[in-house]
């Protein structure tokens, strides 16, 4: 009798078990408000044709998300994730340049908002790569997306279980390719801009991914989930005008005018995607603008106190 009642109980905890997994294992259900966002910007699961955008150096991502798988004989490394759902446009693209999803190592995110960090779960699972962020940004991701210090919880994302942090400055060695992590904090706390060198013969460029500049609707003066915003905004913008620049690339391709680029080069100038300039007249633009919005909220505090 007491065999019965201990393979009893054995099987209530199986049971249980089970039921708890099954429930962890419960597929994210996308919110209206996030549906809506992402309905409104229809280039975010655009699909596009993945290319070459220089060397070794890939566009794979929807029209309106800039994605870039970057190869390497030792493995190959994907830069950010697209909104919830995109995962499977992405590995299309990746699977038609002829590239197996398990020889990507890396996955990197430039920052943990849902419209670059939404299917980075997916795509870390299928690919059974590392995902790699900056430490700042860690918290966000793992709660995927959730208490944003000026989103709030309106657009979450499948929790992202994060391998690898790093900081500032931080190299990454993946065989011979090399990147590097430079933090521009502002619009998330681990806001990262990645670079890297691709060459195609002796002609070496610097590849620049740049992390967003922007404050959309951010609340810059008393914000106490993030009292540093206007600090970081400002060391971000110095950093990204110093880099050097040959090749800038965004999470928003519109960001550093990569598609206007990208005419031009199918037109015939060779040159068109080369733009030493672009990464400082991007910040430059982005910097212009937050002060405007800067001392528009200074202004309001004012007429309130």
């Amino acid at each position: 009798m007491r065999w019965l009642i201990t393979a009893m109980l054995l099987s209530g905890l199986m049971a249980q078990g089970v039921q708890a997994q099954a429930v962890s294992q419960k597929p994210f259900q996308i919110p209206a408000s996030e549906r809506k966002n992402t309905a409104e910007n229809p280039s975010w699961t655009a699909p596009q044709k993945p290319f070459r955008v220089y060397a070794n150096t890939w566009y794979v991502g929807p029209r309106g998300l800039g994605v870039f798988l970057i190869t390497a004989p030792t493995g190959h490394v994907l830069i950010d994730g697209g909104v919830p759902g995109d995962a499977a446009l992405i590995e299309a693209n990746i699977r038609r340049l002829g590239v197996h999803l398990r020889d990507i190592k890396w996955i990197l995110n430039t920052h943990a908002h849902y419209d670059h960090a939404g299917d980075i779960a997916q795509l870390a699972h299928d690919t059974g790569a590392q995902v790699i962020a900056n430490e700042a940004d860690i918290p966000l991701l793992e709660r995927g997306g959730l208490d944003d210090p000026n989103f709030g919880d309106r657009f979450p994302y499948a929790p992202v279980r994060v391998t690898r942090a790093v900081t500032d400055g931080e190299r990454l060695h993946l065989g011979d390719l090399v990147l590097t992590a430079h933090a521009t904090p502002g619009h998330t706390k681990g806001n990262t801009t990645w670079t890297w060198v691709s060459c195609e013969g002796k002609r070496c460029l610097h590849m620049v991914d740049v992390g967003s500049l922007s404050a959309p609707g951010f609340k810059l003066i008393d914000n106490a989930k993030y009292p540093n915003i206007v600090k970081d905004f400002e060391r971000s913008f110095a950093m990204v005008a110093a880099l050097p620049c040959d090749m800038p690339l965004a999470p928003h391709p519109g960001m550093v005018n990569f598609w206007a680029r990208v005419a031009r080069h199918a037109q015939g100038d060779a040159q068109a995607l080369v733009d030493p300039e672009g990464c400082r007249v991007y910040a430059q633009q982005a910097r212009k603008n937050f002060e405007a919005e800067l001392a528009k909220q200074r202004a309001e505090a004012a007429t309130t106190k």
